[in-house]
């Protein structure tokens, strides 16, 4: 099943709060569905205030498992991630995505996920 590309190309594209959580949830490293989720709704600034060393996880939903998934195969739509490795290529191949299998992919920013961030970081900076 492929993903229709929708904005990839479109230089006045503005990030979603969802869709920045994402991103920089991947600026390091690649993700699965699950480490998604609970980035997405990690409360950091909590974190450091109670010196936690491991994460302890005081994860407040503000962003449900569905909106996740749902947002991260608009954002493989949109160009702004994409697959980058598979638990299982039998079930979830790489060349050929199986939203079905989410679960089984790990996934990364694209050039363009990495730009719109970037800019999404600069222009809350600014606003500030």
């Amino acid at each position: 099943m492929s993903v229709p590309r929708e904005d990839a190309q479109n230089s006045n594209a503005k990030l979603t709060e969802l869709q920045a959580v994402i991103l920089d949830g991947l600026a390091d490293d690649y993700e699965d569905v699950e480490q998604l989720y609970i980035y997405a709704n990690r409360k950091f600034a909590e974190e450091e205030k109670l010196d936690i060393q491991s994460p302890l996880m005081l994860v407040h939903v503000r962003f449900s498992l569905r909106e996740v998934v749902d947002e991260i195969v608009s954002m493989l739509g949109r160009g702004y991630i994409e697959v980058k490795y598979s638990n299982d290529e039998t079930l979830a191949p790489l060349h050929t995505a199986n939203f079905s299998a989410l679960h089984h992919y790990w996934f990364g920013a694209t050039d363009r996920g990495v730009q719109l961030w970037k800019a999404h970081a600069t222009d809350n900076a600014s606003n500030a």
